[in-house]
């Protein structure tokens, strides 16, 4: 494993100092070489792989500024990732971003995802919460945490937008956004699907149709998608069952109507399911011993628990939206008008043990109303501008139920049932102008409004009857400005640089895990960037940099040591990140593209606890321990005690200036390649390899539970017979990493979710 790591990282750095030998060797960062404008007929972009002959890399337009515009011209580092790239890759859903973009981290908790992108990002999963990176689908943003959990079909791309984007997008952009743009019918009938069976008695289908169903006014299509999986990647050893399993089916349509040339309407729905428990299917942690046990009840690396209940979640998602574009003459209007809805119903043994220690039930909704209006300029030099106006009301609900030996029985413990309402409203503009041909100036700013109220209350449960009420009414609001200011020069046609200063804020919130706690204040950043990006060689490298440094105040973070079992949400005072962002492609020849980059961060609590400070940060010892002298204890007074230990932790509170922030490794990299070789007039074999790497990061502030350093690689070998036909053998994690989606401490000790074994299968496909 570390031999694996130490070669993966080589390359990846190699392969960006080495840039002028990539003109020889070939590149194309995970893209496939387009990220051009949905096709009016719901096709991909034709890449670079698949139009023979062709040996440059394809222009990349990008929506990063709400406008379409070259990847090139704008003063953001962002990614973007075709839908042929990820399929290549054997990127198949959201939680595998990172294996393509090194500047994004993903973890799974319970049935939330959490996205960190340049080490910022949120380690709360509770309801209620939101993310500190934004999530959109087709413009439309994501405000529950389970939503974020995609398995891909109809996408046309992603695009990943690195550093606050609070302006235009506003909504929680803190640290970033990821924006995944589905197809849209055209006046051509599309129709592709595949079929996959792999290991583990796995099986997956998807289908996708569109094309015109009134003239060429309407056009309508509809994506298909599931999966039905036979086997778990492990068992349960006390019950004698299978555990980490997933299975899942969604839909997504989109009807579009060309009322005009001047005025396009497109409505859109989706519903999606998902039974799983990949992400809670949790273990004792190997180094840690869980209360009452002398040690794991586990082989190392091992996907097995021993937990005497099993976890199993399940989610439904839906969603509908409207967008109206309208071509005023002077301005282009946008209104987008969504409704999405949750529901998930959970049941953990947070313990993971065969002690009925603590099991949580709960069933939680989110319900999001959102209306934006965009005016946008269509002239665009010297000046263009755009103003809008944003409106969110979200509601959620949570009812919890807490019981077991670590909260007073299994028929007592405590009974929540808590909402929050949030009413936020924006207002917003963006101006860029020419000051010469060569040199763009752009400035924007958005207001914030934002109102929670907290309801409900939580109970008191003894003998499975409701006792004790404690109320938990309260609400906070807050109003803020965020804003941008970016330096664009042109340098050559072919060589731009760009300075940005962005200042961004997340709203503070409740954890309805957790309500009669204390709300989080908003957190805040101000982030400095400047870039480079460049074409060379004849458009056959492509090579971007990014340097960064942010500070950020009131750091939002999660404590689940200081309750056992429950979500404590803390601020940390101040935290500093420096970093670096470096993505390259290059097409050297036909039909070869050998794509990658890294991520250098330094992301560190500048400060956080110590005396005096007015936050203190938990630190956990493994028990036997008491709190070390100068600290606050709140379990196990004294200090950390010899001999063997007992399982569980003391939690103390005390100094976490310096530490690494959560989900923040030091260094990620990837680096691959895919390349086709004609067989026939018809028939071609495709090749494709991805490799990644992730030098480590701790789950939580004081760093006891972390993530060592790992590498994945994935690779696919394809034979189409025709370009309507193909097979594909595959596999992904082809090493079998053992590495992990979570680990989450309590009291009782530390448990983890370990991510997928190695996976592989067959897939046929057709394309017409």
């Amino acid at each position: 494993m570390g031999q694996a790591s130490k070669v993966l990282r080589a390359c990846a750095l190699g392969g960006v100092a080495s840039s002028a030998l990539l003109v020889t060797a070939g590149s194309a960062y995970a893209q496939d070489g387009t990220l051009a404008q949905p096709a009016p007929a719901a096709q991909p972009a034709a890449s670079a792989q698949t139009a023979p002959g062709y040996q440059g890399l394809e222009a990349i337009v990008v929506t990063a500024q709400r406008r379409q515009e070259s990847l090139q011209d704008v003063p953001i580092s962002v990614a973007a990732v075709t839908a042929q790239a990820l399929a290549a890759s054997g990127i198949n859903e959201t939680n595998a971003i990172s294996q393509i973009v090194p500047a994004v981290n993903f973890q799974r908790s319970g049935a939330s995802g959490l996205f960190f992108v340049r080490g910022v990002g949120t380690t709360n999963a509770s309801v209620g919460d939101e993310g500190s990176n934004a999530f959109y689908v087709d413009g439309v943003y994501i405000p529950d945490l389970a939503g974020t959990v995609t398995q891909f079909n109809n996408i046309a791309r992603i695009e990943v937008l690195k550093g606050p984007q609070g302006t235009l997008f506003g909504r929680n952009a803190f640290g970033g956004l990821i924006h995944i743009i589905t197809e849209e019918p055209g006046d051509e009938l599309v129709a592709r699907g595949e079929a996959t069976y792999g290991n583990y008695r796995t099986a997956q289908g998807k289908l996708y149709v569109g094309g015109p169903i009134i003239g060429d006014t309407v056009s309508m299509d509809l994506a298909l998608t599931g999966q039905d999986q036979g086997e778990g990647w492990g068992r349960n050893i006390t019950l004698n069952r299978d555990t980490k399993k997933m299975d899942y089916w969604g839909a997504r349509s989109k009807l579009v109507w060309r009322a005009s040339d001047a005025v396009k309407v497109t409505l859109a729905g989706d519903y999606y399911e998902n039974d799983d428990n990949t992400a809670i299917g949790w273990s004792v942690d190997e180094d840690f011993p869980a209360r009452g046990l002398t040690g794991p009840v586990y082989s190392v690396g091992s996907l097995d628990t021993a937990a005497d209940h099993y976890s199993l979640t399940k989610l439904k998602n839906w969603g509908i939206s409207g967008t109206v574009e309208a071509d005023l003459g002077f301005a282009d209007l946008t209104s987008i008008t969504s409704v999405r809805d949750s529901k998930n119903n959970s049941d953990f043994d947070v313990d993971a043990t065969q002690i009925p220690w603590l099991r949580i039930t709960f069933e939680s909704g989110s319900r999001a109303y959102q209306q934006e209006l965009r005016l946008a300029s269509r002239a665009t030099d010297p000046l263009s501008w755009q103003i809008g106006a944003f409106y969110l009301r979200s509601e959620v609900s949570n009812a919890s139920r807490f019981r077991g030996l670590a909260v007073g029985g299994l028929t007592g413990g405590q009974f929540i049932d808590a909402t929050l309402d949030t009413d936020s409203y924006a207002l917003f503009g963006e101006v860029s102008y020419n000051i010469t041909p060569s040199t763009t100036v752009t400035g924007g700013i958005r207001y914030t409004k934002d109102k929670r109220e907290l309801g409900g209350g939580v109970y008191a449960v003894s003998n499975n009857t409701l006792g004790a009420f404690t109320p938990t009414v309260d609400e906070i609001d807050y109003g803020k400005f965020t804003y941008r200011l970016a330096v664009r020069q042109e340098l050559t046609e072919a060589i731009s640089a760009y300075a940005s200063y962005n200042r961004g804020f997340k709203a503070g919130t409740y954890s309805l895990q957790s309500p009669t706690n204390a709300p989080v204040q908003p957190q805040y950043i101000d982030a400095f960037e400047i870039g480079l990006k460049s074409e060379l060689f004849d458009r056959k490298l492509r090579l971007n940099v990014a340097a960064f440094h942010y500070d950020v105040d009131n750091y939002q973070i999660r404590s689940a040591a200081l309750d056992v079992g429950a979500a404590v949400l803390l601020n940390a005072a101040t935290v500093k990140v420096d970093g670096l962002d470096v993505e390259f492609e290059a097409a050297p020849i036909d039909r070869l593209r050998v794509f990658g980059g890294f991520t250098w961060l330094n992301s560190r609590f500048d400060s956080f606890g110590g005396p005096g400070a007015e936050y203190q940060a938990p630190i956990l010892y493994p028990l036997p321990a008491t709190c070390p002298p100068g600290l606050v204890g709140t379990a196990d007074p004294g200090v950390l005690a010899p001999g063997p230990r007992t399982g569980g932790f003391a939690t103390c509170f005390g100094d976490a200036s310096g530490n690494q922030t959560p989900g923040a490794p030091d260094f990620t990299g990837s680096l691959g390649v895919s390349y086709s070789v004609p067989v026939s007039d018809e028939a071609n074999l495709r090749f494709n390899l991805l490799g990644s790497y992730n030098s480590g990061f701790p789950f939580e502030s004081d760093g006891v539970l972390s993530q060592k350093e790992y590498a994945l690689l994935n690779g696919s070998i394809g034979y189409w017979v025709t370009e309507h036909w193909g097979v594909e053998l595959w596999g992904r994690n082809i090493t079998d990493t053992k590495y992990f989606q979570q680990k989450i401490s309590t009291g009782l000790g530390a448990t983890t979710a370990r991510a997928a074994p190695r996976t592989y299968g067959v897939t046929v496909r057709f394309d017409y």
